[in-house]
């Protein structure tokens, strides 16, 4: 029987070992046949506001563009996002608006920006382990963007997600809002 445990063991390892060159080669394949189609200026791109009451007018087209509140969509070609880039680029550094497309967050150098904003918005991450990260980079957003912060923080002590007094209790220091009353 011993034997045929160690057989059986042998059988495995080859097979693991297989299975992940097998796993590399379809990886390395797939690599080299997604290409990423590039951004034509007609690209019909979803734009998101993070913030409620935003608004655009483009200078070439006079086309107007509004966003009354948070998590409201318009979609935009991308010659007009390239000139309102172009013209402010604070619309997307102060985290007004989010373009729904990974391609333009990469062509204005938003990554970082974004990454941050959607660790901000992600509930798990709202731990006593992480509560000093988290209080760090709320300071360093801009204050159009803490309003939706504080509604985001809201939600998620009402639904349950944060439940912790201590991290509720440093996030009302620091978000100068009043949570606890909203803990069950």
């Amino acid at each position: 029987m011993a034997r045929t445990s160690t057989k059986t063991a042998v059988e495995n390892i080859i097979d693991v070992d297989t299975v992940e060159e097998m796993n590399e080669e379809i990886t390395k394949t797939t690599k080299e046949t997604i290409k990423v189609k590039p951004l034509e200026d007609s690209d019909e791109i979803e734009v998101v506001s993070l913030v409620p009451n935003v608004s655009y007018k483009d200078s070439k087209t006079l086309d107007m563009y509004e966003w009354r509140e948070a998590g409201h969509s318009e979609y935009m070609t991308f010659d007009t996002l390239k000139n309102l880039w172009r013209n402010n680029k604070g619309y997307f550094k102060n985290l007004w608006l989010k373009p729904m497309d990974d391609r333009v967050i990469n062509k204005f150098g938003l990554t970082k920006t974004f990454e941050k904003y959607e660790y901000l918005m992600d509930g798990s991450n709202y731990t006593k382990k992480n509560i000093q990260t988290i209080c760090d980079a709320i300071k360093g957003t801009p204050n159009g963007l803490k309003f939706s912060i504080c509604n985001k923080v809201k939600n998620l002590v009402i639904g349950g997600e944060i439940t912790n007094v201590f991290v509720i209790r440093e996030l009302e220091k620091h978000l100068q809002i009043d949570l606890i009353d909203f803990l069950d």
